[in-house]
């Protein structure tokens, strides 16, 4: 049956899964298997692990290789756990002109793909919202990270036109992620709130660089049903199933 109003606002429950998260294969500070084994614990029903493509801002990052092997390990967790679904992503840093680093064709043997905009990455305040704007309306794009999570919930950022953004996201069906910091200041979730009358998904997400921080997700549901999101637009409310459908079609 269909949710509307109070039953299909976000909350911690609703959160099928997380799809930011690393491991020891670059800067994380567990196994995938540790990471894989508190996701369950802690009742989520799929984890994705999106850790760095290498780059200048990570060195220690993974090349072409080093994901191939990381993919050997992947599936013989997901062997070992057929009942929980392992997706292997990538986080990637957007160039400062606002391309990609990698071809289709790499980005495309991934389940999905975050960009990420260092903040030492050399981009211009004055064309930076061209930049990821057309970062957003790249095919192979699945998540916009940080700090455009960050300055989705700042009153005022200075640097970024987020409605500009969030159209641009909704032309490219690009996600785009809420990251809330629970010892930050006070959140102004106006731009969320933009981002759900345009049909943008937003996925909720810790960010998790240790096995322990994976829980975190159960904070930015709560800030995310204060602030009056619906489960509807947040892309880990969806089911395992759900989930590998859109990434699929998208």
């Amino acid at each position: 049956m269909e949710l509307s109003g109070q039953d299909d606002l976000v909350r911690p429950c609703r959160i099928k899964g997380i799809l930011h998260a690393h491991s020891r294969w670059t800067d994380g500070a567990h196994s995938l298997a540790s990471m894989v084994e508190t996701a369950r614990e802690i009742g989520l029903e799929y984890l994705g692990i999106s850790d760095h493509f290498l780059s200048s801002a990570h060195q220690e990052g993974m090349d072409i290789d080093a994901a191939a092997v990381q993919l050997a390990e992947i599936q013989r967790l997901r062997d070992l756990y057929p009942d929980f679904d392992l997706l292997q992503g990538i986080e990637i840093d957007a160039n400062p002109d606002g391309g990609l680093p990698l071809a289709d064709d790499v980005l495309g043997r991934f389940d999905y793909v975050i960009v990420a905009f260092p903040e030492n990455g050399g981009y211009d305040p004055d064309t930076f919202t061209g930049q990821v704007a057309q970062v957003a309306r790249q095919p192979r794009v699945t998540i916009l990270s940080r700090p455009l999570g960050d300055l989705m919930l700042r009153k005022e950022n200075g640097v970024l036109d987020m409605e500009t953004v969030l159209h641009a996201a909704a032309e490219g069906r690009t996600v785009i992620e809420v990251t809330a910091n629970p010892t930050g200041n006070k959140l102004d979730w106006s731009n969320c709130h933009l981002a759900q009358e345009l049909g943008v998904l937003m996925a909720i997400s810790p960010d998790a660089h240790r096995a322990a921080r994976l829980v975190d997700f159960r904070h930015g549901a709560e800030l995310a049903r204060e602030a009056g999101l619906r489960c509807s637009s947040v892309l880990n409310t969806f089911s395992s199933e759900e989930l590998r459908e859109y990434l699929n079609n998208s």
